[in-house]
């Protein structure tokens, strides 16, 4: 039985391990998923800018939001089980190019002069499933790059590279968009051609030896999860919590067209939003020490509170940024505290079905948010929407602050106990 904390396939150290920025195989995992993040984050301003300039509808811009957060809810737990089935690296590189391939549909239909509706909203809903594999495999890979010590710093870095991404892409994406609808899509689809590159390139597996692996079944990942209160709380609370965060980007982009913004600013406001989270990230290694996973939780939540009311008042594009940005200043730490905990703590031969299960738990219901903002804003307005997201976190960070399940902290037990085969 492997020991809390080892991690087989990840580099043999002798004394200070390889610091991460000379870690190679490190650097082509995050080179390659920090282009192809890039490369989504400016095609994912092009989403609802597209459909606005299309059809005028708010509405239907939230469809294509739910139609890409979807996936989540449908594939994520068959997803997890391929993950632990089938060669990681290989999965990875083939829903790269899968989802680069469905992109290059949009550039193909505006070079016709055509471009149906349903198009876009298939093509969506493409793109999330690529997000979806991506997103559960990859988590399950760092371990086998980095050593065990170095596993809350990457994971830290990660989301750094995502939120790096949020930071640049909309701006490049908006700059694009003004110059041709086409290109942002062109770019994402490039971005997850190098994206399969680059992990074509890693050296090292990306699992255990196939034969030490124990099938089980689908669920054993919810399992696993459940039976571990701070992370099934926090799977809950974060279930609930998604839906405000996808839906506030998406109303955020609404109020700044409705306010006159260009699409350039648009993507500055989103950049700026994107700043928050990324200070987040570079403030992990200074916070470790004394942040514990519940006071991130709640200073995550609670900032969510007090950030959403200013929106009643925002009447510019900049403004509108710096106020979703305070609202994501905790939530990369918030995750690299939780996902560090869990990926140490999970099996190999779970990895795949641990994080499907604890991203259906988490996500499975991101797709209301653009769905339900959409809607609200064309039958009832900006006010009542933000109202509306505003009362829903004050009701989430009262339920996170009297929670006993945020003060159990996850030990050794449960990943011996699940060690076997489950089934």
């Amino acid at each position: 039985m492997t020991a809390i904390g080892a991690t087989p396939g990840a580099p043999a150290v002798a004394g200070a391990p390889v610091p991460l920025r000379r870690n190679r195989e490190f650097l082509l995992l995050w080179c390659g998923q920090a282009t192809s993040a890039l490369g989504t984050q400016v095609a994912q301003i092009a989403y609802p800018l597209l459909v606005l300039a299309a059809t005028h509808s708010a509405a239907k811009a939230g469809i294509v939001g739910f139609a890409r957060n979807l996936p989540v809810a449908v594939l994520a737990l068959p997803v997890g089980a391929l993950a632990d089935r089938v060669n990681r690296k290989y999965l990875l590189a083939v829903t790269s190019l899968a989802a680069g391939a469905a992109l290059s549909a949009i550039p193909i239909a505006l070079a016709a002069g055509e471009l149906p509706y349903a198009l876009i909203v298939a093509v969506a809903f493409v793109d999330g499933c690529g997000f979806v594999a991506t997103y559960i495999t990859e988590r399950g890979v760092v371990r086998h790059l980095v050593a065990p010590e170095q596993l809350r710093e990457a994971v830290a870095r990660n989301e750094s590279r995502s939120f790096g991404a949020m930071l640049a892409g909309p701006p490049l994406g908006g700059v694009l968009f003004a110059v041709a609808r086409a290109l942002p899509f062109i770019a994402d689809a490039v971005s997850y051609a190098i994206a399969a590159v680059t992990l074509l390139l890693i050296r090292r597996d990306f699992q255990e030896p196939r034969e030490q692996i124990a099938r089980g079944r689908v669920v054993d990942g919810v399992r696993w999860v459940w039976r571990q209160p701070l992370f099934r709380f926090c799977s809950l609370l974060f279930a609930v919590s998604n839906p405000i965060f996808t839906g506030l980007y998406l109303l955020v982009v609404v109020l700044a067209r409705r306010d006159g913004a260009s699409p350039s600013l648009v993507g500055a406001m989103l950049a700026i939003a994107a700043g928050g989270g990324l200070a987040g990230a570079l403030l992990v290694p200074r916070l470790q020490p004394w942040l514990t996973a519940r006071r991130a939780v709640l200073g995550e939540t609670w900032l969510m509170v007090l950030a959403l009311p200013w929106l009643l008042l925002a009447r510019n594009a900049l403004l509108l940024g710096v106020i979703v940005a305070a609202a994501e200043l905790i939530t990369p730490v918030t995750n690299s505290i939780l996902v560090s905990q869990r990926i140490a703590l999970t099996p190999d031969h779970l990895q795949g079905r641990v994080q499907a299960a604890s991203t259906v738990l988490s996500m499975c219901a991101g797709w209301v948010g653009p769905l339900a903002v959409g809607l609200l804003l064309q039958g009832a307005g900006s006010s009542a929407t933000i109202l509306a997201l505003a009362g829903c976190a004050l009701v989430l960070a009262l339920l996170a602050s009297v929670s006993p399940s945020l003060r159990h902290v996850p030990g050794a037990e449960p990943a011996a106990v699940w060690t076997g085969d489950l089934g």
